[in-house]
């Protein structure tokens, strides 16, 4: 009785312990290049000359379709959108949703992307495998460093349930790794269950226990990530919360070593060396008042200058008298007078 497997199960078999496909199965999934190349040549390269951004989401290790957005001046907000995947390019219509309040970082052209998606996974994964960490698939980001053209590669490394465990930035000219960020949530996580995060911009560089057969770190601050640091009450489970009082450094001239017993600390004393009884020590005697020096009498002021008088003034030259009023003669004939007479009475 022949007991050999089918070489086509065989074969089935080989394939899922290896991980591998054919080519021709994976020609679903593309690469940036790949994407950028069919939206060319179906609406024109002047179409994808300058790019703000190319996303894709669920690479295994590469995404099926890609998003464009790409700089077109003959746009309301000066961009427009395509899309590309399943060996077709499409057209994604007039961006409405970036200008004037989500400006794009800036531009980069199809020439300046040195490294593809492609290879940026392959540094992902060897970052991932330096870091101990075991991802599902990766979602990708492509644009400009800010204020700058240099393109710079996002992945974002996921679990089967599509929580983040890695953020890694790559430089899409050289393939410098410039930024990584880790999330464990195994035993490498905090003792206090929270996740432990790993970012290699923190000021304070933090030393993880790569290995998974222990529990923890022991000798690591989860807070500082610094050996030989112990854990604070609030970052221990059932531990205080809040912020824990700090002992207050000794005041000046004060001594911190404890008295011995039958021993006063502190007792002050008066300028004789006798301990007041109250403990608060008589004041100085005062000092001997300085002589009073008698009063210097003052010379008599001078007298003042005495005011001239003020010339006289001239009185006015007299002036002539005016002549005298001519003589008025009265209606009833009763002679001159310089009297005027009173109005006639009316009979």
């Amino acid at each position: 009785m022949n007991l050999k497997p089918p070489v086509f199960a065989l074969t089935l078999t080989l394939l899922v312990l290896t991980g591998t496909m054919p080519a021709k199965a994976q020609r679903t999934n593309m690469s940036a290049r790949e994407a950028i190349s069919l939206v060319s040549a179906q609406f024109g390269p002047q179409t994808v000359e300058w790019l703000a951004e190319m996303r894709a989401q669920g690479g295994i290790p590469q995404p099926s379709d890609w998003q464009l957005l790409a700089y077109d001046e003959r746009a309301p907000r000066l961009l427009y959108r395509f899309w590309a995947g399943g060996g077709r390019a499409g057209d994604g219509g007039v961006d409405e949703t970036r200008y004037p309040d989500d400006v794009p970082v800036g531009y980069f052209s199809a020439n300046q992307i040195g490294v593809d998606s492609v290879a940026a996974f392959t540094i992902a994964e060897g970052e991932a495998r330096k870091a101990r960490m075991a991802f599902d698939s990766c979602d990708y980001l492509l644009r400009v460093r800010e204020y700058s053209a240099e393109p710079v590669w996002r992945l974002e490394l996921l679990d089967a349930s599509r929580r983040l465990v890695g953020k890694l930035y790559i430089s899409a000219n050289n393939g410098e790794v410039l930024r990584t960020v880790w999330i464990y949530r195994d035993q490498r996580a905090r003792p206090d269950g929270l996740p432990l995060i790993i970012d290699s911009f923190a000021p304070t560089r933090q030393a993880v226990d790569q290995s998974l057969s222990g529990t923890g770190y022991p000798g690591v601050d989860p807070a500082t990530g610094i050996a030989g640091v112990t854990p604070a009450p609030s970052q221990v489970p059932g531990g205080m919360g809040g912020i824990q009082p700090v002992p207050l450094p000794p005041a000046p001239g004060m001594s911190v070593t404890a008295p011995s017993p039958g021993v006063q600390p502190y007792a002050p004393v008066d300028s004789a060396g006798r301990i007041s009884p109250d403990g608060i020590p008589a004041p100085p005697p005062l000092a001997p008042a300085a002589p009073v020096a008698p009063p210097v009498a003052m010379a008599p002021a001078p007298a003042p200058a005495p005011i001239p008088a003020p010339a006289p003034v001239e009185a006015p030259a007299a002036t002539k008298p005016a002549p005298p009023k001519p003589p008025v003669s009265s209606g009833s004939g009763g002679g001159n007078s310089e009297r005027i007479p009173p109005p006639p009475i009316p009979r």
